[in-house]
């Protein structure tokens, strides 16, 4: 079990007494609940000499996903140096000797919010603007040319491999039958593509509620880079325009915006512009329906961790029935859909 705040309070001030060379404070720790996947703490540290409000992310006792504390940090501090909208790294305790579990500092990033899933219509008339700078930036992203050390850093994903990935996961955590995603497995399998492109930096978790926007409509900051992989974008583009992050707004096909933000087409065009890819129609019905079953795994697994009495965090116990019912209905509409 981690310690309380006292106790992280006291492996912060060390930490970062010995990072900065003198005595420093911590005042106004405060956690984020808004996700379950990693603990994220803000607060600030006080010196004699200088004073910054920093966030501090460090792996809970259970959690939705399992990745490293080390990769995320890499890719993030790979992104800030590209000059995208990342909040800035500062140090990385990959084992856990500082914080008691692995994780790493960055600098807080002001003034912003990020939307909650009920929420509707989150941004208003700041919608089209928002989303045009959101979906270049991802372009941006996967225009970066995967390096020798992002290879050796990142895991590094085909299709099938990144199918397998996640079917791995299925299996170790579903705990009764389920029918619908067996299904999807079995059809993913059968249809696997040829990736989309050359292989990209991907975001893997690049979704509404995962960006801060400030109170004008301007993006602030892309967060929450651990599921970050060597892998196809089409990847990145499916999961943003999954409906459980549209806000309540109609299936793509009925009018609805991609993360209640753009029209996909709209939406695809600013991507295509910003990363000199072009868009797979091909293979867009696969990944749409991988980003199902990726999301039906990943609520899956935040359940099996609370009926295993591993993690009491409400928002686990909330992903295994809301999250997972929306996942099992839609995923179920895309197979009849592909077998009609």
């Amino acid at each position: 079990m981690l310690e309380g705040l006292e106790g992280i309070e006291r492996r912060l001030a060390a930490w970062l007494s010995a990072a900065w060379n003198e005595d420093v404070r911590i005042r106004n720790l405060f956690r984020f609940h808004g996700g379950a996947a990693r603990e994220t703490w803000r607060f600030c540290a006080e010196g004699r000499h200088r004073r910054d409000w920093l966030v501090m992310r460090r792996d809970p006792v259970a959690s939705l996903v399992r990745t490293s504390r080390a990769t995320e940090f890499y890719v993030q501090n790979r992104a800030f140096a590209a000059g995208l909208p990342v909040p800035e790294p500062l140090l990385l305790d990959a084992a856990g000797e500082r914080l008691g579990a692995p994780g790493f500092l960055m600098r807080l990033v002001e003034g912003g919010r990020a939307a909650g899933l009920f929420e509707t219509d989150p941004y208003g008339a700041h919608a089209q603007r928002l989303g045009e700078t959101l979906f270049t930036a991802l372009g941006e992203l996967h225009a970066l040319v995967p390096t020798p050390a992002d290879m050796a850093m990142l895991p590094v994903q085909d299709p099938r491999t990144r199918l397998e990935h996640w079917a791995a996961e299925f299996e170790a955590h579903a705990l009764r039958p389920q029918p619908i995603a067996r299904a999807a497995l079995r059809w993913l399998r059968a249809h696997c593509p040829e990736a989309s492109g050359p292989p990209a930096i991907v975001h893997g978790d690049f979704r509404s509620g995962n960006f801060l926007v400030s109170e004008e409509g301007r993006l602030l900051a892309l967060l929450d880079w651990e599921m970050a992989h060597i892998g196809d974008p089409m990847a990145d583009l499916a999961w943003a325009a999954d409906p459980l992050w549209s806000h309540g707004e109609r299936g793509l096909g009925d009018g609805g915006r991609a993360g209640a933000l753009l029209p996909l087409d709209a939406a695809i065009g600013c991507w295509e512009r910003a990363s000199k890819r072009r868009f797979d129609k091909a293979s867009w019905t696969w990944w749409r329906i991988f980003a199902g079953f990726q999301g039906l795994t990943i609520w899956l697994t935040s359940g099996f961790e609370v009926a295993s009495l591993r993690a009491v965090d409400p928002v686990l116990a909330f992903s295994a029935y809301y999250p997972y019912r929306f996942h099992n209905h839609q995923v179920a509409a895309m197979l009849k859909a592909v077998s009609a």
